[in-house]
């Protein structure tokens, strides 16, 4: 096998193997499109949790402007919150983990 042939059936392979790749990423792209929006809202989901995270001021301004708004909606919804903490915790301490404080 000379040297030129042996090149000329690298060059084949490598054409093959990149026509395969490409092949394989419009099939993934294709299986993971249902998904794509549901992965958009987490996205964006996580970058308004960080800009939050980044500016505590504007996060406690708006719970304070809710609260101030609507209170009565917001004492309920902190009752149900700690009812279900409690709730969990002790489920927790009858299962046996020892982390439940």
């Amino acid at each position: 096998m000379t040297m030129n042939s042996k090149l000329a059936q690298l060059a084949a392979h490598r054409c093959a193997l990149m026509n395969q790749a490409a092949l394989q990423r419009v099939l993934l792209a294709e299986a993971f499109e249902p998904l794509s929006r549901t992965i958009k809202i987490a996205d964006r989901g996580l970058s308004v949790l960080r800009y939050m995270a980044n500016n505590p001021l504007i996060l406690a301004g708006s719970l304070a402007l809710a609260v101030a708004v609507r209170p009565n909606k917001w004492v309920k919804l902190l009752e149900s919150g700690w009812l279900a903490w409690r709730i969990l915790l002790t489920a927790k301490q009858k299962l046996g983990h020892k982390d439940s404080a």
